[in-house]
C-alpha cells in the first residue's frame, strides 16, 4: 500500500513539474502573440514570475527526493532562457569605457511638487541634476507650477536643449527632453491614444545624427478602488469566491488595454525601422506600461537591444505601487551603441516610478 502511494505521489509531482514546465514556455514567450488577435493570451506575461518561481521550486524538491528527475525542470528553464534573461538578466560587472554617455528615463509623476519642502529644491530635479546624465527622457511631467516655477529655471542651468510637448488631451502633462547634446529636429509619431504620445528627436550626439524617441504608451488606467483590490488579493486578504470575479474583471481591462497598446508599438517600431534601414543610431526610451514579457517589448526588443537585459542585474522593478511591481521603463538602442551599467534606482521614491538609466558606448558599424 505504502510502495503504491509513493508511486501515484511520483507520478503526480512528475505530471505537475511537466504542467509547469509547459506553462514557463506559453507564458514565457507570450510577449509573441498580438494583444489584438488575443488580449487575454497577452497577458499571461504578467504571471512569469509564478510560474518561473515553481520550476525553481521543483529543482529543490527533486535534489531532496529523486536527483535523477533534476533535469525536467533544468530543461524548463534552459529553453526558456531567453524571457529568463529578458526578465531577470544577470551579467558581469564592466567599467563604462571613456567616451560613453549616461541615459536616464523617468516617469516623473509631474514632479511631485505637492510634497516639496518650502525653501529647497524639488527632490526629482535635484536628482536629475545629481545623475548627470546626458539626456533624460521624462514621461508625465510638469516642469513649471505656481508652487515651483524654479523647476525649469534650474535645470537649464544644467541642460543647454531642453524641448517639452504636451501629451494630447491631458491637461498640463508634458513629455521632456533634456540633453547636453542640440536638438535637430522633434517629431510626434501618429498613433490613436487619448492622452499617450511618443516623440522623436535627431540629436547631434559628437558629430553623429541620433535618432531619439521617448515613449509613453498607453496606461493600464486602474481606478484607486481596483489597485487596491489588487493589492488585497496579494495580501490574501479577499475571500476566494470574490477574488476570482475581482481578477476575471481585472485581466478582462489589462487586455483590452494591450489591445490599444500595440498598434501604439507597432507604430514606433515601423518609424524607427525606416531609420535603422538608413543606417541611423536610435537610442529608444521611456515608460512602456509593459513588462519584459510582453508584446510592446518583443516587438521593439526585435529590433533594438534592451539595455537592462544587456548589462543589469536581477529583476529591477521600475514601478512601486499597489504591490504591482513590474518593470515597465525601459532603454533600448541600436546595434552602434553597446550598453553598460543600467540600473533602476530605487534610492529615490517620489514617484510611483523608480528612474532607469545606462551608459551607451558608440561604436559604429565597420
Amino acid at each position: 500500500m505504502l510502495k503504491t502511494l509513493r508511486k501515484l505521489t511520483f507520478r503526480t509531482l512528475v505530471v505537475l513539474n511537466v504542467v509547469a514546465v509547459i506553462a514557463l514556455l506559453i507564458v514565457g514567450y507570450s510577449g509573441r502573440i498580438n494583444p489584438v488577435d488575443h488580449p487575454i493570451i497577452a497577458t499571461l506575461g504578467l504571471g512569469f514570475p509564478f510560474v518561473l518561481i515553481a520550476n525553481i521550486a521543483f529543482i529543490v524538491l527533486w535534489v531532496f527526493i529523486r536527483k535523477r528527475m533534476l533535469w525536467l525542470p533544468i530543461l524548463g528553464l534552459i529553453i526558456s532562457y531567453g524571457p529568463i534573461r529578458n526578465y531577470c538578466p544577470f551579467n558581469l560587472s564592466k567599467e563604462k569605457p571613456h567616451g560613453a554617455i549616461k541615459i536616464l528615463s523617468y516617469n516623473v509623476y509631474l514632479f511631485d511638487t505637492w510634497d516639496d519642502v518650502e525653501g529647497k529644491l524639488n527632490p526629482i530635479a535635484d536628482y536629475i541634476i545629481r545623475s548627470k546624465a546626458d539626456i533624460v527622457c521624462l514621461q508625465e511631467a510638469k516642469i513649471e507650477t505656481a508652487k515651483k516655477p524654479n523647476i525649469m529655471h534650474t535645470l537649464r542651468k544644467h541642460y543647454k536643449y531642453i524641448d517639452r510637448m504636451v501629451k494630447r488631451n491631458s491637461g498640463d502633462d508634458h513629455m521632456v527632453l533634456l540633453s547636453k547634446f542640440p536638438i535637430l529636429s522633434r517629431d510626434s509619431i501618429p498613433y490613436s491614444s487619448h492622452s499617450n504620445m511618443s516623440v522623436a528627436y535627431i540629436l547631434d550626439v559628437n558629430g553623429t545624427k541620433t535618432l531619439l524617441v521617448n515613449n509613453h504608451f498607453e496606461s493600464y488606467g486602474l481606478t484607486e478602488e481596483e489597485k487596491t483590490s489588487f493589492t488585497e488579493m496579494v495580501d490574501g486578504k479577499v475571500a476566494v469566491k470574490k477574488a476570482k470575479g475581482k481578477s476575471v474583471s481585472l485581466i478582462d481591462k489589462l487586455g483590452k488595454t494591450m489591445m490599444r497598446r500595440a498598434p501604439q508599438v507597432d507604430a514606433v517600431a515601423a518609424y524607427v525601422k525606416k531609420y535603422l534601414d538608413k543606417g541611423t543610431p536610435v537610442i529608444l526610451c521611456g515608460d512602456f506600461n509593459d513588462t519584459p514579457i510582453s508584446y510592446s517589448h518583443d516587438v521593439i526588443n526585435g529590433l533594438l537591444t534592451d539595455s537592462y537585459a544587456s548589462s543589469g542585474n536581477g529583476l529591477g522593478f521600475s514601478y512601486n505601487k499597489s504591490k504591482m511591481y513590474f518593470r515597465i521603463d525601459h532603454i533600448f538602442a541600436s546595434s552602434e551603441f553597446e550598453p553598460y551599467g543600467a540600473k533602476v534606482d530605487k534610492s529615490i521614491n517620489n514617484s510611483d516610478h523608480y528612474p532607469i538609466s545606462c551608459w551607451l558606448k558608440y561604436r559604429p558599424k565597420p
